[in-house]
């Protein structure tokens, strides 16, 4: 099994070299580039996953147009884990500092295309975070802004519509809090189908997450 943000690189990666098919004429370049390729989505499953391997050498094929990658890509997604979705009593608990929060209908989330869980309370301009963190969770809430900008999401490093997250960080000893965050994806779906690395979220959430005492 692989996670959202992995079948999300295997995806771009996918992509790429298919464009590599239609718009390259030397073989050894496309020779290169299909090792390349090859290597990174290889790389995010299991050695002893021989279906999903076998639909992977599908794809490495010189006549792969989007429409044949698409369908490979529908069969291999069949292999990805989806979020475990928090119960509302852990919600409550992660967020149990907010007042009258509102929790969303998990079911109405695609599971199987999120690395992290958020949505917005458009009363209180809130957005709220859920990612995985050593088999538990961590969880991070804070002030939306409704200004909208072009800019690069630092958590899945794309250019999209973004807005200024802030939340309150206390600062350590002196009982003080400060204000920290980011410009971000409006649109968190968006921003989980196009995260690719893990290890950008996580950096984020290290930043802004309320230490608590």
């Amino acid at each position: 099994m692989i996670q959202p943000y992995q079948f999300n690189l295997i995806e771009e990666q996918i992509f790429q070299l298919v464009r590599t098919y239609q718009s390259v004429n030397d073989p050894q370049t496309i020779q290169t580039i299909e090792g390349m390729t090859k290597d990174v989505v290889v790389r995010q499953f299991n050695p002893q996953d021989d279906q999903a391997l076998l639909i992977i050498n599908e794809m490495f094929q010189r006549g792969l147009s989007i429409k044949k990658a698409e369908a490979h890509l529908s069969d291999l997604k069949t292999y990805v884990e989806p979020f475990p979705a928090p119960t509302i009593k852990q919600t409550e608990k992660l967020f149990r500092k907010v007042k009258k929060l509102k929790v969303p209908d998990f079911d109405d989330f695609d599971l199987q295309e999120t690395t992290y869980l958020a949505w917005d309370d458009i009363g209180s301009q809130s957005k709220y975070l859920i990612a995985t963190e050593n088999e538990g969770y961590t969880a991070v809430h804070g002030h939306l802004s409704t200004e909208v900008k072009k800019g690069i999401c630092p958590i899945c490093q794309h250019e999209s519509n973004v807005s200024m997250f802030l939340s309150l960080t206390k600062s350590s000893g002196d009982g003080t809090y400060t204000k920290r965050g980011n410009y971000i994806c409006r649109d968190s779906q968006r921003c989980n189908q196009q995260l690719t690395d893990q290890a950008h979220l996580a950096e984020f959430l290290k930043l802004v997450k309320m230490k608590e005492n």
